[in-house]
């Protein structure tokens, strides 16, 4: 009897999930995949060996393979929420700052959030406030990027408004502004023009 066997990679699902695919250009579910070596007897895998390769991802659509790095990239629906992120981090970094129990600034950093499109409120913030700073701190530098700086100059200005509810800003609020700034990837020059036209709004 003439038995035949070999060896053959099975690729197994991870996990499933919406990524932004390069080929289609747009938003499509993927499958996490990772390969395994199977001894085979008549080209059916029998037996599991060792794994393969690195863990890939593939488009549902296109069948399209990339490793995983692709899964950084924002999808649209992240895109979009992106505005209402930064500015409910910028605010909360900013109004921790300051008197962060005054009401105004506290209602007014409510507001502006869900203006942005996002759900929020006052048990919301009060999670946020928190949060570690140097957690908050890398989580914008990293997003940043996705917006234009239109946009994050509007945000920054948005933080630095709520800021001055109560009053002409303080050395803490004013390096808090600052660094919110640096981690919106604005320079030093925009910053400084931000917070002067927030002055100036506010008649501070």
């Amino acid at each position: 009897m003439l038995i035949i066997f070999g060896f053959r990679v099975v690729y197994f699902t991870l996990a499933r999930g919406v990524f932004h695919c390069p080929d289609c250009g747009g938003d499509r579910e993927f499958r996490r995949r990772q390969g395994r070596n199977f001894f085979t007897l008549f080209f059916i895998p029998v037996l599991p060996l060792n794994r393969t390769g690195p863990e890939i991802v593939e488009c549902d659509t296109c069948h399209g393979r990339w490793t995983t790095a692709v899964l950084a990239v924002p999808t649209s629906a992240q895109l979009s929420a992106m505005p209402g992120i930064l500015l409910r981090m910028a605010v909360v970094q900013v109004l921790r700052s300051g008197d962060v129990s005054y009401p105004g600034a506290r209602e007014r950093a409510v507001e502006v959030v869900r203006q942005a499109g996002a759900e929020y409120d006052t048990a919301a913030l009060d999670a946020d406030l928190g949060r570690s700073f140097d957690d908050i701190r890398v989580e914008m530098a990293r997003s940043a990027d996705t917006l234009a700086p239109e946009a994050r100059e509007n945000i920054l200005r948005a933080a630095a408004e709520i800021a001055l509810l109560d009053g002409p800003l303080t050395f803490s609020e004013e390096e808090t502004l600052n660094a919110v700034g640096a981690d919106l990837a604005l320079t030093r020059v925009q910053i400084a023009g931000v917070l002067s036209l927030a002055r100036e709004s506010s008649g501070h």
